[in-house]
């Protein structure tokens, strides 16, 4: 796999008007998969969703790709969606979703064929979807995605497998395919490029703040035990969000990054996170053409979008982060 530790394109906070240096990082991180705690009391353990039918991500499942373990969520009966850089080039038969429906593994399927979006190319347009040679089981759910518009100051829930830590120690925790973790963040911007390359895609971002005040990115922090960021090679994992009262898949998690230029990410308080939403209309048009019309249809298509916090607007119209004006802790 290639590490994206430096590129030779512009930093993404310059497409934002400010020049942090080269040093800014796009990661595609070794295989693993985590999901941060906040500072204790909060911890690893507290963030961790129950192998039940009751849980409301049952159907997430982790992605285990050779010896690495990464994640993905399921969009058709025979189909999950993940990030294009986890399966890319890998053989089929390398490739299973191990699900935790009614308990630990309590299921494996193993991958058909892979489908890479056309123009994926990291991070851009970065995503895949993987055929499974039998459908999911009956008691798993599958997850509507939402085409709608998405605006800075939404709210969304992240599901993943593996390692992780608290946000003002780092990771600590092993990575287990049996173990997923939820925590939620704010989509801060959006965004259609993040350097300088030509590409486009469509972009959520966040920040991981503290237990109090604002992050890079503004906004305020959503709490100690709910705030989370993925970390160490948390690739393919699903955000959701909630409209008129349907759970849709918002994106999919692709890439972190340090907010300190020349920096090593260290998933602390402070890091930086990004995905691929799905609301742009190239997507929906892959999406249902590749799984041959077997989406799964939301209860409620028309649902309306939540209107636009006021600091969600004040982003979106400066179109900039004002120099200094990052937090790391």
């Amino acid at each position: 796999m290639r590490d994206f530790l430096g590129t030779d394109h512009d930093p993404l906070w310059r497409k934002l008007g400010v020049a942090l240096g080269a040093g800014f990082l796009l990661l595609q991180i070794p295989p693993a998969l985590a999901l941060m705690a906040g500072q204790p009391p909060d911890s690893p353990a507290a963030r961790v969703d129950p192998n039940t039918l009751a849980s409301p991500w049952n159907g997430v499942g982790s992605l285990v790709v050779g010896t690495g373990t990464f994640s993905g969520v399921p969009v058709a009966p025979s189909f999950v969606l993940t990030a294009s850089h986890v399966v890319a080039g890998q053989a089929a038969s390398n490739v299973r979703y191990v699900l935790n429906t009614t308990g630990d593994q309590s299921a494996s399927l193993l991958a058909k064929a892979i489908h890479v979006f056309p123009s994926a190319s990291f991070p851009y347009d970065d995503l895949a979807l993987v055929e499974l040679q039998a459908p999911l089981p009956a008691n798993a759910v599958i997850y509507p995605v939402l085409f709608n518009r998405v605006p800075p100051g939404q709210v969304f829930t992240l599901v993943g497998y593996g390692s992780s830590g608290n946000g003002n120690a780092g990771v600590s925790v092993t990575a287990l395919p049996s173990v997923k973790r939820t925590g939620q963040n704010t989509a801060d911007l959006i965004q259609t490029t993040v350097d300088s390359s030509g590409k486009t895609s469509l972009f959520y971002l966040y920040d991981f703040d503290g237990p109090t005040g604002n992050g890079s990115f503004g906004g305020p922090t959503l709490g100690n035990g709910l705030e989370t960021v993925v970390a160490t090679g948390d690739s393919g994992s699903p955000a959701f969000t909630t409209f008129a009262g349907t759970t849709f898949l918002m994106g999919i998690n692709t890439f972190v990054a340090s907010p300190v230029a020349n920096a090593t990410v260290d998933e602390k308080f402070g890091t930086l996170g990004g995905g691929i939403l799905l609301s742009d209309p190239r997507f929906q048009a892959w999406l249902s053409n590749t799984t041959g019309g077997t989406l799964i249809a939301p209860p409620n298509p028309d649902a309306d979008v939540p209107a636009l916090p006021a600091w969600g607007a004040a982003l979106l119209s400066i179109g900039l982060l004002a120099a200094g004006r990052r937090t790391h802790r």
